[in-house]
């Protein structure tokens, strides 16, 4: 592996690293933070606080305009490069600019509130609610701006720091306000107060730790504000125009469902979606750390070390996703049982269904996105989910009205496989991008292995306690997929010490991956010498 190569695969792992202890913490305290305020509040003023965060929920990312997006990959790229004062002007028009347009649209959100309440939401007393959304709108859009600067210069830990001050203080402000006796006000408050203060940090770490590092080297070419701020619209336009189809997508399937599912599947259908916050912990910091890296090389420059880093990342994407998503699918009636109850019988089918989406990571879907954003070819990325709307509009709307909930699941693993498959010939027709298919066939023959293994022993074994079966049942999925990995060469000797190298910068994962990829290199060594 090419030194330039091997230091932007050490950051990536890196980041990867600290962005999977940030997500992952801060998902926990979230969740637990959410149950305690439900409880508080119950069902009614729950319910109520919901409905009053859809608006800025809604509206966060559709003012965002691509702005961080292009943060990240021209902090990244000018970086790479040596344009530091770029870089500085960038981050100084791309966090002005949406200080300034988050700002006007709080106060939009603050006068229209009572228009939202009455003529949208049909429920005029949440009015009063909806105003004091304007902080946590404020908040989270300064904080989305100002992590995607920390995401572009590698400074993942930082990002990790921010998930966390603001997942703490709103699980630990929102149930305090509402005790004291300020209700839903409370809860929204200490959401507001939670971005807003993690925000403040982040503007804090920018200003008086980065901008200082930044502007030691910053004899470069300039740009002013103007220029900067059409850079970045004229590069995240596309992508802004790819949020606005998700979240139209997403409006559009839950309109579908309404139309043709009973309350009871769609709470059921809800509950199955709710677990794949699981793989996202695992998406998440590996599609984030990606970008970034893929921003730093140009296809036309260096066209080998580019593909290498795009099969790499295929491929070691799949080892963690593929088998993790089994995994999920084979415990998922245990799963929903411990955490919901038995009462929702339809969601581990659901979840099963919903799950095998994931399995296409093996063709790619969490690193096309990536690629193509630090390419700076975003229009790819559109074309991606224009084709994932034009094929989930009628496919979610014939096969939910045959087929239920059911027939929406397969809308969307059809949508996906498509739009997916599209994006890989794109790259191979465009930058001459490709998978190794054998590569990926031999991750899901061992991940399946596995998954056949420990589906008959906890359908044959009795263990009636779901948290004991999923602890030996998980640690039985755990052992064989990493006998097998090696078994059938889904890793290789090359793997394991591209991984042994990657790991090594993280010292508290690298004595644990150092014993398992010790026992991965006898596995293989063995194979080699009967075959």
């Amino acid at each position: 592996m090419p030194t330039e190569l091997k230091r932007i695969a050490r950051v990536l792992t890196r980041g990867s690293f600290f962005l999977f202890i940030g997500k992952s913490l801060s998902t926990v305290i979230m969740a637990v933070g959410s149950i305690i305020v439900a409880r508080l509040l119950g069902p009614e003023n729950y319910g109520l606080y919901t409905l009053a965060m859809i608006a800025p929920s809604l509206l966060i990312p559709l003012s965002d305009l691509g702005i961080s997006s292009a943060l990240t990959r021209f902090s990244a790229r000018f970086r790479s490069e040596g344009e530091n004062r770029k870089v500085l002007a960038l981050i100084k028009a791309g966090v002005g600019f949406k200080v300034i347009s988050s700002m006007l649209l709080s106060l939009a959100l603050l006068l229209l509130s009572g228009t939202i309440a009455t003529g949208l939401l049909r429920r005029p007393e949440i009015s009063f609610l909806i105003r004091f959304t304007s902080l946590y709108l404020l908040g989270q859009a300064v904080l989305m701006i100002i992590d995607s600067v920390f995401i572009g210069l590698d400074k993942m830990e930082k990002s990790c720091l921010l998930m966390n001050i603001q997942a703490i203080i709103k699980a630990v402000a929102s149930p305090l306000l509402i005790i004291v006796g300020m209700g839903a006000i409370g809860a929204i408050l200490g959401a507001g107060f939670g971005v807003f203060l993690a925000a403040v940090t982040g503007g804090a770490i920018l200003l008086f730790h980065i901008y200082p590092i930044l502007h030691r080297h910053n004899q470069t070419e300039n740009i002013n504000f103007s220029e900067a701020v059409k850079l970045m619209i004229s590069y995240g336009a596309p992508l802004y125009l790819s949020t606005i189809i998700l979240t139209l997508l997403m409006q559009y399937r839950n309109f579908i469902l309404a139309l043709f599912a009973s309350n009871t599947e769609i709470g059921n259908y809800t509950t199955a979606m709710n677990f794949s916050i699981l793989i996202t912990l695992i998406s998440y910091p590996i599609v984030t750390a990606l970008f970034p890296a893929f921003s730093k090389l140009g296809v036309s420059e260096e066209h080998d070390a580019v593909k290498r880093m795009f099969n790499a990342a295929v491929k070691y994407t799949s080892l963690l996703v593929i088998p993790s998503s089994l995994v999920i699918a084979i415990f998922s009636k245990e799963l929903v049982d411990l955490l919901y109850g038995l009462q929702f019988q339809l969601a581990p089918t659901y979840l099963t269904f919903y799950i095998l989406r994931f399995l296409f990571a093996g063709l790619g879907m969490f690193v096309l996105g990536s690629f193509f954003n630090g390419q700076g070819d975003t229009k790819a990325t559109l074309r991606m989910n224009l084709i994932n709307l034009c094929l989930s509009v009628p496919l979610a709307l014939i096969l939910t009205s045959h087929y239920g909930i059911l027939g929406l699941l397969v809308s969307i693993l059809a949508a996906q496989f498509l739009s997916t498959a599209y994006g890989l010939l794109l790259a191979n027709q465009k930058y001459k991008m490709t998978i190794d298919p054998i590569a990926s066939i031999r991750i899901a023959i061992a991940s399946l292995s596995s998954t056949l293994i420990t589906y008959i022993f906890i359908t044959f074994v009795a263990i009636p306690d779901h948290i004991f079966k999923l602890v030996v049942g998980g640690s039985l999925f755990l052992t064989s997929f990493l006998g097998f990995a090696p078994l059938f060469g889904a890793i290789n000797k090359q793997d394991i010490d591209n991984l042994n190298e990657l790991t090594k910068g993280i010292p508290l994962i690298y004595q644990i991956a150092r014993a398992i990829l010790y026992l991965e290199n006898k596995i293989v060594a063995a194979r080699t010498s009967l075959i």
